[in-house]
C-alpha cells in the first residue's frame, strides 16, 4: 500500500461522519492495545487514547510505519512487523482489533498469533471483505477492460472458497488474499482457540471474539 493510501485512511479515521470509518468499542478495561495492520496507526490516533493506555500498532509496510511514527503521541508505539508473526510475549493485551488488514494475511497463522498474545478474557474486533466486495471489484474491472485484475479477483475468489470451506489458503504471487464468510471466520475463530460473539448486522463486517 502507498503512503497516500494509509493518508485516506487516516482522513477517514479523523472523521465521524465518514461512512467507511469504524472504529473498535475501547473499554476501560482496555489498557494494552493492539492494531494489527495500522498503516500509519490512524485507528490508534482516532480513539483518542487515555495517556496511561499502552497502545502497539504492527504493519509489514515501512514506510506507512515511519510516516505514522510521526503523528502518534509516545504512549503509541508503531511497530514494521507481520500478523503472522507478531513480537509480544504471550498474554500481553487486553484488546487487539484489525480494520480490513486480516483479508490479506495467512489467516490461520495471524489468529493464533492473536490468541497467544491476548490475555485471558481479552477482546478481538475484526472487519473483513465479504464476498460481495470481490464481485463489485471484478464488475468494475470488467466495465474497464482490466484482463489483470479480474485473473487476480478470480484468485480471490478460489482463495476465499478454500479458506471458508476447508480452512487453507494459496498463495499467488506472493499474496494471500481472500473474501471472508461468518460461518468460516467462526471456524478459524475456534482453531485458533477463541470464540466467536454473536454476530450483529451492521454496515461493515465486524466480527467481534473473546479469548476464554
Amino acid at each position: 500500500m502507498s503512503v497516500e493510501y494509509h493518508q485516506r485512511e487516516l482522513a477517514i479515521a479523523l472523521d465521524p461522519s465518514n461512512p467507511a470509518r469504524a472504529m473498535p468499542p475501547i473499554l476501560p478495561k482496555h489498557k494494552r492495545i493492539l492494531d494489527v495492520g495500522c498503516g500509519m496507526g490512524q485507528s490508534l490516533l482516532a480513539a483518542q487514547l487515555p495517556s496511561d493506555t499502552e497502545a502497539y500498532g504492527v504493519d509489514c509496510d515501512i514506510e506507512a510505519i515511519e510516516a505514522g511514527r510521526r503523528l502518534v503521541p509516545p504512549n503509541i508505539k508503531l511497530v514494521c512487523a507481520g500478523g503472522e508473526n507478531l513480537p509480544f510475549g504471550d498474554q500481553y493485551f487486553d484488546l487487539v482489533f484489525s480494520r480490513v488488514a486480516l483479508p490479506y494475511m495467512e489467516i490461520n497463522n495471524a489468529l493464533r498469533e492473536i490468541s497467544r498474545v491476548l490475555k485471558g478474557g481479552g477482546d478481538l474486533w475484526l472487519t473483513l471483505h465479504p464476498a460481495s466486495m470481490v464481485f463489485s471489484r471484478v464488475k468494475r474491472s470488467a466495465r474497464g477492460g482490466n484482463l489483470k485484475d479480474i485473473v487476480f479477483c478470480s484468485y480471490v475468489l478460489l482463495n476465499g472458497v478454500l479458506f471458508n470451506c476447508l480452512g487453507i489458503q494459496i498463495s499467488f504471487l506472493g499474496r494471500q488474499e481472500t473474501f471472508q464468510t461468518a460461518g468460516g471466520i467462526v471456524r478459524a475463530l475456534k482453531r485458533a482457540g477463541l470464540t466467536c460473539l454473536p454476530l450483529q448486522p451492521t454496515t461493515h463486517f465486524i466480527v467481534q471474539a473473546q479469548k476464554p
